[in-house]
């Protein structure tokens, strides 16, 4: 049986207002696919941009993180942390970020 990915942690809530300039500074842009790379370069001015959080709601609805060491592919979550999430997990209310079960 093959082991799944699970839920990374990337960024804390303690960061605040600065979680989306922080992940366009401190993400490795090769790992980084379906967005403009102008976005992180302009999240990575931080939060006193106009467009700031228009353009980080952009970066959650399309980015896709590429481990470079496993290849595991991750969208990007916040509800208060940040985290990156292996492509296909879905959200169970009661259970939090979960792999669907095969159940048919």
């Amino acid at each position: 049986m093959t082991t799944k990915p699970d839920v990374i942690l990337y960024l804390s809530d303690a960061r605040g207002q600065y979680i989306p300039r922080d992940f366009a500074r401190e993400t490795k842009r090769e790992c980084i696919s379906g967005i403009d790379p102008a976005d992180l370069d302009y999240l990575a001015e931080g939060p006193d941009q106009e467009y700031y959080w228009d353009t980080w709601d952009t970066i959650l609805s399309n980015a896709i993180i590429t481990s470079p060491d496993t290849g595991v592919q991750y969208t990007v979550q916040q509800d208060g942390d940040c985290w990156l999430v292996p492509v296909g997990m879905e959200w169970d209310d009661r259970e939090g970020w979960k792999w669907p079960t095969n159940e048919d």
